[in-house]
């Protein structure tokens, strides 16, 4: 059976190709969507981590991911926090999406900032800064934009001097001061978030449970810092439906291109089948070589997909380092079966017309 099957893909090249390729698009569709938004959601929350705080305090309505929103809250709400028992360090930080640099920028206070971050910013090449218009970046910016130490940097329509390129994995990527993001942002005595260290691991859990019931502090939004990534992933707007909506698409794809290729074979080949029947092959025969032949399309269109997406993966990332795509062999997998089940379910309607169809009028077909 396995020779007639192989022969029967060989004998239309063009169709066979044509299937696959459909297939692996389907494929790559949602491999690559899903690796771009669990990578952006893992880069995003290990810059959180990297921080080392222990707990994030946030206005009410506010969210990990900073540029979904721009929920502030006043800076003096650091000295209630402080007063907390249990807190040692409290750092508050002001967010600003850059459209012209499609960039995150952080304000920070560096010193209360490398206080709560233990170890602090790296700083590879230049210093932090000084001046209220100097900033810096991490290297994975200053790669991907081809920026310097000494360059002007456009941030908010304002010249700021790039004076250090920091190891990247912590924070955001452009690093400003705090007073002077609050001035161009209109957002004077103002922070998005608050960063707390408590005074060591074990009083973690009661700062937070503090922080959680007492009412000076009701309404605010308070994460362990262990739980940043879980956070994130459970309380992002939209992506899970979005996602479903890239696989339903890329189902489909592959369901009605299958669907096409075998329903125009079998009808090409009624004659050929009538033989076979006429030779005594059962319907569960016919049944089962249409079934097999899609299943080795979609197999081959699902290797080629998923080939493709590595590939594409690997020029991406090349082309744009602070573009995080992570590929999981879990999700490849799932994807694979998906796949593999949508051409089966696409055959199947094919199949069990020919098996149906009477050989002797199979074999006066024109």
């Amino acid at each position: 059976m396995a020779g007639l099957i192989v022969s029967n893909i060989k004998k239309r090249p063009t169709r066979t190709i044509v299937s696959i390729l459909a297939v692996s698009v389907g494929v790559v569709m949602i491999v690559l969507f899903v690796g771009m938004s669990q990578g952006m959601l893992k880069d995003a929350s290990d810059r959180l981590q990297n921080v080392k705080a222990d707990i994030l305090f946030q206005p009410s309505g506010s969210s990990l991911l900073f540029a979904l929103n721009n929920a502030t809250m006043p800076v003096r709400i650091q000295e209630k926090l402080m007063e907390v028992d249990g807190i040692k360090h409290v750092s508050p930080m002001l967010h600003q999406f850059s459209k012209k640099k499609f960039s995150l920028v952080f304000g920070i206070d560096p010193v209360s900032f490398n206080e709560v971050s233990q170890n602090g910013l790296i700083i590879m090449q230049g210093r932090l800064f000084d001046d209220p218009y100097e900033c810096v970046v991490d290297d994975i910016y200053a790669e991907s934009n081809k920026v310097q130490v000494g360059q002007t940097l456009d941030i908010l329509n304002h010249a700021f001097m790039i004076v250090g390129i920091f190891k990247s994995g912590i924070g955001s990527r452009i690093l400003v001061p705090l007073e002077t993001l609050q001035e161009l942002n209109d957002s004077r005595n103002k922070a998005s978030i608050f960063y707390i260290r408590c005074e060591n691991k074990d009083r973690v859990d009661d700062v937070y449970r503090f922080l959680t019931t007492n009412e000076l502090f009701k309404g605010y939004n308070t994460t362990k810092g262990s739980d940043i990534e879980m956070v994130m992933s459970s309380n992002l707007p939209g992506l899970q439906e979005f996602t479903a909506a890239i696989v339903v698409v890329a189902v489909l794809i592959s369901f009605l291109v299958i669907l096409l290729t075998m329903y125009t074979t079998i009808t090409e080949r009624t004659r050929e089948i009538g033989i076979l029947k006429s030779l005594g092959a059962t319907k569960l025969f016919i049944v089962s070589l249409i079934l097999r032949e899609s299943l080795l399309l979609t197999s081959i269109g699902v290797g080629l997909g998923l080939v493709l997406s590595m590939a594409a993966t690997e020029i991406l990332t090349r082309l744009y380092p602070s573009l995080p795509i992570l590929l999981k062999l879990d999700v490849m997998g799932y994807v694979a079966l998906i796949a593999l089940v949508s051409g089966a379910l696409g055959s199947f309607y094919p199949a069990f017309r020919a098996a149906q169809q009477d050989p002797v009028e199979a074999l006066m077909y024109e």
